[in-house]
């Protein structure tokens, strides 16, 4: 297992463009104690990646996995997208549809996720396959329109 990111530098690793989404750790103990991350997000005013929240990878190289794993507990249904660009410069997102006040393991195979079709930066090599070998961040947002509140735990790259 390959940690991408545990909050053990603090919030120093974790950020949001958005002065108004509120970040925070905390611990639960339904994760053993483990230290998660707090999210606090304002309602939608349609602004792209207006509640994004980027992570910087503490292990960069995931070419030893096969999926990105975290749990995550969101106050209320919605759908999360979870995005990372590889070594190519493009931009991979997958959406999630998660229920509220519960605790769920999602798991996003790399066979699996797909270039953004919203979104590429100019320098992108969107004819190359997935490169996984050199990822700085990761990244997610809400996608519900209301504000509301979810709690993440680390992100790991499994085999």
């Amino acid at each position: 297992m390959t940690v991408v990111q545990a909050y053990e530098r603090g919030l120093a690793a974790v950020r949001s463009a958005n002065p108004d989404v509120r970040l925070s750790l905390s611990r639960d103990p339904e994760l053993a104690d483990e230290t998660v991350l707090v999210v606090e997000y304002p309602g939608s005013t349609g602004e792209p990646a207006e509640r994004d929240v980027w992570c910087d990878a503490e292990d960069q190289d995931w070419t030893s996995g096969r999926a990105i794993s975290f749990r995550i507990k969101p106050d209320q249904a919605l759908r999360l997208s979870v995005s990372f660009m590889d070594g190519n410069r493009v931009a991979y997102t997958s959406w999630l549809d998660l229920e509220g006040g519960a605790w769920q393991t999602m798991e996003i195979p790399f066979s699996e996720i797909k270039p953004n079709p919203y979104f590429q930066p100019p320098e992108a090599d969107t004819d190359a396959s997935l490169d996984v070998s050199e990822v700085a961040h990761i990244g997610f947002a809400p996608q519900a329109n209301p504000a509301g509140r979810l709690v993440i735990s680390k992100f790991v790259v499994v085999d």
